[in-house]
């Protein structure tokens, strides 16, 4: 038999070998910096004429991934991810650096906190106790983001959170991960579950609803890639090899905060919202002239166009006032819709009755 050529021994951006795998964290950190980057844009392109506060934490929460990066990069180019006796005394310091730790964890939470604004300014003009609860959230969230970045960086060295030997190791720091770990995966849990039941009240068809719910389950995948972080990392503090074993952990964390910035935009995006609109400012339809809820709430003269949807609870099976009303009938999508005559068209809209538009207008 032949043997094989030999393998071209010339120079390497970057190698992946038992003692380096930086090749592959270069990867990671490039391609999900890209994808959370691209989305962002993306997500500033489409709401671009109606920002609003949930927008304003995204921006900050891709500006803060963008200091991670960067940090981590720096990382990499000291020695990150390679044999700790292959790096020299000022290289390791660099490299042992947590600031792209606590610049990971910002990032985190403050996506977080744009999901919530986003649930508040779509779901809870009208619902006021759903509002209060939102509100107290957000105020967790926050508490959350300065925690979990205070409990993986103070009262550690650099040279501790990057240990040559388990003795080395900041005491405490593995109960302090998993804190942080528990705790992510239920703030996550709990931004799932919050739009799920808001929207089950909603007097929309059920094809709708699960393609509401769907959306904001995206941040699903966040859970085990929280716990597989946390579980690649506490392996990695008694390997014989820390410095290239503790690269799967970082791989996850680069994916886990790549999902979350995604999983904050992607409700944003026009297959989406093109058919769902609460009357919270949020345009239905992206790249349509559908009218704002402001605007539609107090009779300003924006004109609702086909397929936008105006949603509001139900309070009675038929209102009336004065010489018109307000009578239910059920679509040939198994949805609830209520005809409004011209007479009690604003009496109606402010006393709960749900008002569909379609290309005859209002029905």
């Amino acid at each position: 038999m032949t043997e094989p050529p030999p393998l071209d021994t010339g120079y390497r951006w970057a190698t992946v070998t038992a003692d380096d795998r930086s090749g592959i964290l270069y990867i990671v950190a490039f391609l999900t910096f890209t994808y959370s980057s691209l989305t962002t844009i993306t997500r500033c392109f489409i709401k671009w004429h109606v920002l609003g506060l949930d927008d304003a934490a995204a921006l900050g929460a891709q500006f803060t991934s963008l200091v991670q990066f960067a940090l981590l990069l720096i990382s990499l180019s000291a020695g990150l991810a390679k044999n700790f006796d292959l790096l020299s005394q000022d290289d390791y310091k660099k490299m042992a650096a947590v600031g792209n730790q606590v610049a990971l964890y910002i990032s985190l939470g403050v996506s977080k906190i744009a999901t919530i604004f986003l649930i508040q300014r779509l779901f809870t003009r009208d619902m006021k106790k759903v509002s209060i609860t939102c509100h107290i959230f957000t105020a967790v969230l926050m508490v959350w983001t300065i925690l979990a970045a205070m409990l993986v960086s103070v009262g550690c060295s650099p040279q501790s959170m990057a240990p040559k030997t388990a003795s080395q190791t900041c005491p405490g720091i593995d109960a302090r991960y998993k804190f942080v770990a528990v705790t992510d995966t239920i703030t996550d849990t709990i931004l799932i579950m919050i739009p799920s039941y808001l929207t089950w009240q909603l007097q929309m068809s059920i094809k709708l609803k699960l393609q509401v719910i769907s959306v904001f389950a995206f941040r699903l995948p966040l859970i085990p890639l929280a716990s597989m972080s946390l579980r690649a990392w506490i392996q990695s503090l008694t390997g014989e090899n820390p410095g290239a074993h503790r690269t799967p952990a970082i791989v996850f964390q680069q994916a886990e905060l790549c999902v979350s910035l995604l999983a904050a935009t992607l409700p944003c995006l026009k297959s989406f919202i093109r058919s769902f609109d609460t009357g919270s400012g949020v345009k239905a339809t992206i790249g349509s002239s559908n009218e704002s809820g402001s605007n539609g709430r107090n009779g300003g003269s924006g004109q609702q166009h086909a397929d936008s949807y105006q949603l509001s609870p139900v309070k009675s099976s038929r209102i009336e006032s004065g010489s018109g009303s307000c009578s239910p009938w059920k679509g040939d999508d198994g949805s609830i819709r209520r005809t409004i005559t011209p007479e009690t068209d604003a009496s109606c809209k402010f006393k709960g009755c749900t008002r569909i538009t379609s290309n005859d207008g209002v029905r």
